[in-house]
């Protein structure tokens, strides 16, 4: 039986500007690494998320330009989010994570190089992304592991797939 890789925790932190070389930090949502998704650019990945969370079209512009992700994330609580988005919210960070590893390839190989490892993600202020000391439900780490199972699947070059 092949060993499994520990655990990598990925605390809450500010994320103020990218740094040469962020480590582990560069796989927050709320990392500042820029992202396009369609014709709209976001700071980060957690700016997205919640703007594209919000019904109002004006809400969204505000959010996507928020200062910090955390200022994105209070203006998003703030307004109505979009029918049906508790359907929908992992899909689109799913493909917000995506976007954010294709733009990135440095930020990229830092989620290749935890290997297997079971990503626990802290979220203070949401039991459904954050793992929380095992109490909540770590959608952020689940959802980083995928991707990164898709890097690797896109390095393996697996004939007839």
């Amino acid at each position: 039986m092949a060993p499994h890789a520990p655990a990598v925790q990925l605390y809450q932190s500010p994320a103020g500007k990218p740094v040469d070389d962020p480590g582990r930090l560069g796989l927050r949502n709320d990392y500042p690494a820029p992202i396009t998704v369609g014709e709209v650019s976001y700071p980060s990945v957690a700016h997205a998320y919640w703007a594209l969370s919000a019904a109002q079209p004006e809400a969204r512009s505000a959010i996507a330009t928020a200062e910090t992700a955390s200022a994105a994330r209070k203006l998003a609580t703030g307004v109505p989010r979009r029918e049906g988005w508790e359907h929908v919210r992992t899909a689109v960070m799913t493909r917000l994570l995506r976007a954010k590893y294709d733009q990135h390839p440095e930020l990229a190989e830092i989620l290749l190089a935890t290997d297997d490892a079971t990503m626990l993600y802290d979220d203070l202020q949401s039991a459904f992304w954050g793992d929380n000391a095992g109490r909540g439900r770590n959608w952020a780490g689940r959802l980083l592991e995928h991707v990164r199972s898709e890097l690797h699947y896109q390095r393996a070059e697996i004939p007839g797939l």
